[in-house]
């Protein structure tokens, strides 16, 4: 958020107290700072405001421009459609993915890939193009990501067995196939989910390489900006909050007088 300025006008008085204030850092496992600012009250002078811009004119659904602009849309966009993503990625080589088409259990795919969904989590659109009239697609991206060891898997699952004989993890397959890949586990094979979970892997096919390294540059800015917030911790600055009493009664409170409301 960018910083606020203080409004340039005349100060009619100020009165300064030291308070201690505490502030969270980015990284919710990185422990606040607390530290002594100054909060500054000032009483300022009128100061003078830019005019708020009217709004426009709000359009019904009926008016001729917006049936002429919506027409235009529906020719020439075809909308995104929602695509929602369940995945649990295992050391960070193959996860258990599940699609829900429209965001619903009805008609969802479980499956194992052999791609790391972590390297689509830096977008939230992808296009896809029909193979037979080269029509474009949008698809929006919502996904829901966990990652897991097998290490630390196999330790809990140890210790369950050794306490009630119940194993916990899931299977893991070894899905060393030739490239991007999945095995259907359940769910409907022949549906909208299965071609989108197709589609996912054909994106990844084409644009893989770029994905991960996206994917790792994220990881080293993340590294790089927590490395930096615990050499630096972000600190608490000092506080100034003006007020005015307005001479000059608003446009609204104009309109309230003259339908005789009090502002």
């Amino acid at each position: 958020m960018p910083k606020k300025e203080p409004i340039d006008s005349r100060i009619l008085s100020s009165q300064t107290k030291r308070m201690a204030v505490t502030e969270a850092q980015e990284f919710s496992d990185l422990p606040p700072v607390t530290k002594m600012v100054n909060v500054t009250l000032q009483v300022l002078e009128e100061p003078i405001l830019p005019e708020v811009i009217e709004p426009l004119e709000v359009l019904t659904p009926e008016d001729p421009a917006v049936v002429e602009r919506m027409t235009e849309l529906s020719e020439k966009y075809q909308g995104t459609q929602l695509i929602f993503v369940s995945a649990t990625v295992y050391d960070q080589n193959r996860t258990l993915v599940t699609i829900y088409p429209n965001g619903k259990a009805e008609g969802s795919i479980t499956a194992w890939s052999n791609i790391d969904f972590n390297h689509f989590s830096g977008f939230s659109t992808y296009r896809v193009k029909d193979a037979v009239d080269g029509t474009a697609y949008d698809y929006g991206f919502i996904m829901g990501i966990d990652n897991e060891s097998t290490e630390g898997m196999e330790q809990t699952e140890t210790q369950t067995r050794t306490a009630n004989k119940t194993k916990v993890s899931p299977h893991l397959p070894d899905l060393a196939l030739a490239g991007p890949s999945f095995v259907v586990m359940e769910g409907n094979s022949k549906g909208q989910a299965k071609d989108t979970l197709e589609q996912i892997h054909d994106l990844y096919r084409k644009d893989g390489a770029r994905l991960h390294a996206a994917h790792l540059a994220r990881e080293k800015a993340t590294a790089d900006r927590r490395a930096e917030l615990i050499a630096n911790p972000e600190q608490p600055k000092d506080i100034v909050i003006q007020f005015w009493k307005r001479d000059t009664p608003s446009k609204e409170g104009l309109k309230n007088l003259n339908k005789g409301e009090r502002p």
